[in-house]
């Protein structure tokens, strides 16, 4: 796929999918627990985006259209490698690591060195869509805990660059064979 590099065979057994899942999980609450983001306010373009309260409504977060998300793309897709964040040296502002999920853009800007899979994974959609990709290997419950308090907008008319792959669920029909 290009998105995601597993350093395992392509096919893993029902356990290794279980094993890697709760692994998976375990990190996103220790996380959640003991390494508090902390809200803050970032400026863009001179405009300022906070993350919101968790308990406010995806309706009720300010609109951030899909020519701010594309800004946002452009600064990481032409910037040098010496310009990114790639250390925390928090004395010089890091850009913006914003995603999309669902049409509500989350700020992943400190998240992304903390996130299980690596910062990679969150560097490959700044700026765009990952919807279906983040629901593959997250759930409600992960979303509840680390994703509502990184929300800082909504927004419309950003898509995903892949096609969502089937999901093929039970048996199929051999007769085609």
């Amino acid at each position: 796929m290009g998105w995601l590099t597993l350093g395992r065979s392509a096919l893993p057994t029902h356990s290794e999918k279980n094993g890697a899942y709760s692994e998976h999980t375990e990190d996103i609450a220790d996380i959640a627990q003991s390494k508090q983001i902390q809200l803050q306010t970032r400026t863009f373009l001179g405009r300022e985006y906070h993350r919101q309260d968790p308990s406010t409504a995806d309706s009720d977060l300010p609109y951030i259209g899909p020519e701010i998300l594309s800004l946002v793309e452009k600064y990481w897709t032409s910037a040098s490698a010496a310009e990114k964040p790639q250390n925390k040296d928090t004395s010089l502002p890091s850009p913006p690591a914003w995603i999309v999920i669902d049409n509500i853009v989350y700020d992943c800007t400190e998240f992304q060195h903390q996130h299980p899979g690596g910062s990679v994974v969150i560097r490959s959609f700044i700026g765009q869509d990952c919807s279906w990709q983040f629901w593959r290997f997250h759930g409600e419950e992960q979303m509840k805990r680390v994703g509502t308090g990184l929300r800082i907008g909504r927004t419309s008319g950003v898509q995903n660059r892949f096609m969502e792959p089937p999901r093929y669920v039970g048996l199929s029909s051999l007769d085609d064979w």
